[in-house]
């Protein structure tokens, strides 16, 4: 097993995990992290034993953009995965393992994050669906592997040991990227810290403080608390600089039986949170401080039919200009046995990223749009499952129609997966902006930006036999004359 170890660190993995490859909403844009499906390889806690894999991308001329190979394990006290990426003349490694030596202490290895707290002081990047009552209430996960390539993490170690309902978890590394030279450590320090933390029946909080981990590579220590009984959950963190800096959220969720509730309250002065802090909203424009508040109401009217509204207020300053933003989706859906129909406006969201009020990397000064969204899902027949989409983008200068197609077969008798789609866009003013998801492969993202006008044909297949799983995936669209290729092979055992 020991010699084992550096083999498993030196390969990777392009897909997701089996969690990852789950039902995305129809016809509603959510608000998902582009890094799940690619970029998240997480110790696996189910699944095969050992799986292996390579998969190659091909431009429309041809060339072989990456080469990825992987690797993940998982035994009863090991778990790991590793990538290897060739993009150009660019090797980038990224890599993970955990070990669980005796009873509830775990060593982690390599790349990671730490998904502590709720998201002031840090946490893995992702975030909670914006649309929904439940928006509020960030579930931490301790150490979170890092096998991927996009934003910042820690290279090192940490320690976790548990005793009955309490833990503490130390962590130590240095925050890197993965830039075009491969590994990157561009903020020339290290990281170190630990975590306290404890639950009794419905409460559940911690104490954590992370030496370097704020944006400035000060100290940054937070205190976070959440209570949860007969459907009521109420949360709360707060967060300190060592400059006397203290952020703060607040939120409380209702679940009741036809009717739901969310409301979340923050005030995060600049450069004031975690570096890798990520809790929706807030991460973005760090150099301005930020405060806001959100609702979320939900209310289900028959067995079938169900009504959602979501409004936002935000204001960021710069210290001499002060900027007010809001934001306001009503949505409606009636569900019946074989098939699903939507409806959902939006107004004054970003535009490129349709009724994604929180896109990874959303900068401040950006134009906003309205959008209207009309869907209808269907499965005429157990494999068969259909999908139409309506979407009408208006930012002002740009608009246009989008309307798209998808259709996708299980041929069990064959153990496969047939997936089509096509998409027709027009701008009739401007260069309108559309979100489109289109399959396309395992551990692909799959959400597109699309602008002006143009037409996509996307054509993918996805088969296993035995151990063995292969996925091809292949897109024409116009008028950019695009096309794309997509080879896909892992063994499992």
């Amino acid at each position: 097993m020991v010699a084992a170890i550096p083999i498993l660190l030196s390969c990777a993995r392009v897909a997701g995990t089996p969690a990852v490859e789950r039902e995305v909403p129809d016809g509603i844009d959510p608000s998902m992290d582009r890094y799940m499906a690619e970029t998240f390889l997480d110790c696996p806690s189910s699944g095969p034993t050992m799986e292996a894999g390579c998969c190659l991308d091909l431009d429309s001329l041809e060339e072989i953009r990456t080469r990825d190979a992987w690797i993940q394990i998982r035994s009863r006290g090991i778990r790991g995965a590793g990538r290897l990426r060739l993009s150009g003349e660019t090797f980038r490694e990224a890599y993970h393992i955990a070990v669980a030596p005796a009873g509830r202490i775990r060593i982690d290895l390599g790349d990671y994050v730490p998904d502590i707290g709720i998201g002031l002081v840090s946490s893995s990047r992702r975030f909670t669906y914006p649309f929904s009552r439940g928006h509020p209430f960030y579930r931490s996960r301790d150490i979170r592997g890092w096998t991927g390539f996009y934003g910042s993490f820690i290279r090192g170690a940490s320690l976790r040991a548990a005793a009955g309902p309490f833990g503490v978890t130390l962590l130590f590394g240095r925050p890197a990227v993965h830039g075009s030279a491969g590994v990157e450590f561009p903020y020339g320090r290290s990281i170190s810290g630990f975590r306290l933390d404890g639950r009794a029946g419905g409460i559940a909080g911690g104490i954590t403080a992370i030496d370097g981990g704020s944006r400035l590579g000060e100290r940054i220590a937070g205190l976070d608390l959440s209570y949860s009984s007969s459907g009521r959950r109420c949360m709360i963190e707060a967060a300190a600089s060592r400059e006397g800096r203290v952020s703060a959220v607040w939120g409380l969720g209702i679940d009741g039986k036809d009717a739901g509730l969310g409301v979340l309250v923050w005030s995060v002065p600049a450069r004031s949170d975690g570096l890798l802090a990520s809790f929706p909203g807030l991460s973005v424009a760090a150099d301005r401080s930020r405060s806001g508040a959100s609702m979320t109401l939900r209310k289900r009217f028959t067995r079938r039919t169900y009504m959602a509204a979501w409004g936002e207020v935000r204001r960021s300053s710069d210290g001499m200009k002060r900027e007010t933003d809001s934001a306001f989706r009503l949505e409606a859906v009636i569900r019946w046995k074989r098939g699903t129909a939507r409806c959902a406006w939006s107004s004054r969201v970003s535009g490129s990223e349709a009724l994604v009020p929180f896109p990874p990397g959303r900068g401040v000064n950006m134009d906003l749009s309205r959008g209207l969204v009309i869907s209808f899902a269907c499965r005429p027949a157990s494999p068969l499952r259909l999908v139409l989409e309506m979407k009408q983008s208006d930012s002002g200068e740009d608009a246009g129609l989008m309307v798209a197609s998808r259709a996708s077969l299980a041929l069990r008798a064959l153990h496969s997966h047939l997936s089509l789609s096509a998409a027709s866009y027009r701008s009739s003013r401007g260069k309108a902006r559309f979100s489109l998801y289109e399959p396309s492969g395992r551990g692909k993202y799959p959400w597109k930006t699309l602008y002006g006008s143009g037409a996509r044909l996307n054509f993918g297949i996805d088969m296993g036999i035995g151990v063995v799983r292969a996925s091809l995936y292949l897109l024409w669209a116009v008028p950019e004359e695009l096309s794309e290729a997509r080879v896909f092979l892992s063994a499992a055992i």
